[in-house]
């Protein structure tokens, strides 16, 4: 057998290392929340009842899952559900039109979390002391203080294509959004809110927004209560309705 000499040619190779997206596109602020896919359990929600083994309710209960869905549907909750950290609920899994939870509750949202294709038609939908969240793909709808609010020590969050409509009562509102760190909110709706479209403070992305039928106390509204902001407020669309009687920013 004959050999051959090998050539052996050095090469230099520069490796980068960044976070990856929260999915393919996925932008803002909130782009690089993990979810539970660093070693998160699979939890199959299996049925649409308001607690027990198989409910949503009891996916959420515990931290670093990956919520799936074997059934679509609405689930109808009577009290709060706290959502625990490190968990990705992938709405887009259930089969049907998708899963609602609906009733006379709140979701209480956490840190590192990763939410797509829900609809959420309850009390309200609150984040507070969290960071690194992505919401894409969810409508919040129906809340009788406010509709999405996230407040306090609160950093990294994005809302991508998502709704946010129909507050109730008289204290019909989109939602405070009133963090520590940044919010990005992308090409989405806010729809039928009285008010507070939402209304902004500390440092956010208010980019590609559809703001409908906003009342009495205006569309987008910054700074005042809670200090001053700095937005990037591009591309947005004003549309009055039958129930608008104030200028759309303030």
């Amino acid at each position: 057998m004959k050999l051959l000499p090998s050539l052996v040619i050095p090469l230099t190779v520069a490796i980068v290392c960044s976070a990856l997206p929260a999915f393919p596109g996925a932008e803002g602020f909130g782009a690089e929340a993990i979810g539970a896919r660093e070693g998160g359990e699979v939890y199959i929600v299996t049925d649409l009842n308001d607690s027990g083994e198989g409910s949503f309710r009891d996916a959420v209960s515990q931290s670093n899952r990956i919520v799936v869905f074997a059934v679509g549907g609405v689930i109808n909750i009577d009290s709060r559900i706290v959502i625990k950290d490190h968990v990705y609920i992938a709405g887009q899994t259930a089969p049907g039109q998708g899963i609602t939870v609906y009733g006379n509750g709140t979701l209480e949202l956490t840190t590192a979390l990763l939410v797509t294709f829900v609809i959420a038609w309850a009390r309200v939908a609150t984040l507070a002391n969290g960071e690194n969240m992505m919401f894409d793909h969810v409508s919040v709808s129906w809340g009788r203080v406010e509709t999405f609010s996230i407040n306090g020590d609160v950093s990294n969050i994005t809302i991508s294509d998502s709704m946010i409509a129909q507050g109730l009562d008289t204290h019909s509102c989109g939602g405070l959004m009133q963090s520590t760190g940044g919010v990005s909110i992308f090409r989405s709706l806010y729809i039928d809110n009285k008010t507070r479209n939402p209304k902004v403070s500390a440092v956010s992305d208010f980019i590609g927004i559809h703001v409908y039928n906003w009342g009495s106390g205006g569309g987008y509204i910054a700074g005042d209560s809670d200090g001053p902001s700095s937005a990037n407020i591009m591309n947005n669309i004003f549309i009055s309705g039958p129930d608008t009687s104030a200028h759309p920013c303030e």
